[in-house]
């Protein structure tokens, strides 16, 4: 089943990941010396050879599962599109780490002399140097934040392959964030008010409905917005608003306070927005300089 192969696929590049960030957790422990990184570099490497693989099925899968679940319609492939282009960026990114990482597993294993056996390694006791280390952890680092937004990413879109709306209350949601740091991500402060209950009050899917107002802030952020506000309202046909943006000086107070770990706000994250929005029928539109981002439910 399409259902089956997705899951192990993204269960593959999680798997993947969680290794990378267990390495970076390793270089920034200093109760681990430079011979205990060095013997496992090797492992890392074939890690993360292997992980470039699995985002490359986990694109395939992503695409054909589009193909199938649409087949009675055009297949969408601006959503596959949107997906695919963060799992790419992904794959380049780890690639870029694994040929650093076995240059760096070259340079701390000389070659092996008479009497080594394969259990040494290589002979890895030169290890590697401080400077070197600060360095493989801050490029380690870097390829773990990026793999948690993509993979993060392409999960939104991967849910919009089977919706389940459900009533949900926007407050309820908003206050379910996650206000501690994640991966180096900076947190942001955003305020909230709400004019109306009942605007409060929306049917959908949940992950589409977070994961949209998460990148949403994260778009009006990377635009020069510092402290999002956002409103919730509602309009004369019963249909619910919320608006993220600056902070007018005549808004009043906000009812809610929330810290935020601010998401992607780049081009692909849009994209991935957009097609989640489209999907999930939630009409987003951006204003202009992406300062402004108003969803209607």
């Amino acid at each position: 089943m399409l259902g089956e192969r997705l899951a192990a696929a993204l269960g593959a590049a999680r798997d993947g990941a969680a290794g990378i960030e267990s390495f970076a957790h390793l270089l920034g422990s200093r109760r681990v010396g430079p011979r205990g990184v060095a013997l496992a570099l090797p492992e890392v490497c074939e890690g993360c050879a292997a992980l470039v693989v699995a985002l490359d099925s986990l694109s395939a899968a992503v695409r054909d599962g589009f193909v199938e679940t649409d087949a009675a319609v055009a297949a969408d492939a601006a959503a596959a599109d949107a997906a695919c282009a963060v799992l790419g960026h992904a794959g380049v990114e780890v690639a870029r780490l694994t040929d650093e990482l076995s240059r760096a597993a070259a340079g701390a294993s000389p070659a092996r002399g008479p009497g080594r056996g394969r259990g040494d390694r290589g002979g890895s006791e030169r290890g590697i140097d401080a400077r070197q280390r600060l360095g493989l952890e801050a490029s380690v680092r870097r390829t773990a934040r990026e793999l948690s937004g993509a993979l993060r990413l392409s999960e939104l879109v991967i849910a919009t392959l089977e919706l389940r709306p459900t009533p949900l209350d926007l407050i309820d949601v908003l206050r379910n964030w996650s206000a501690a740091p994640a991966d180096g991500r900076p947190v942001v402060g955003i305020s909230v008010a709400s004019s109306d209950g009942r605007a409060n009050e929306v049917e959908g899917d949940v992950r589409a409905v977070s994961g949209l107002m998460e990148l949403a802030v994260g778009m009006v952020s990377a635009a020069g917005v510092a402290s999002p506000h956002l409103t919730v309202s509602r309009l004369s046909d019963g249909r619910s608003v919320v608006r993220i943006a600056e902070r007018g000086p005549r808004e009043g107070a906000p009812a809610v306070a929330l810290d935020v770990v601010l998401r992607d706000g780049g081009e692909r994250a849009a994209a991935v927005a957009r097609v989640v929005a489209r999907r999930a029928r939630i009409e987003l539109v951006e204003g202009t300089g992406g300062r402004v981002v108003t969803m209607t439910f």
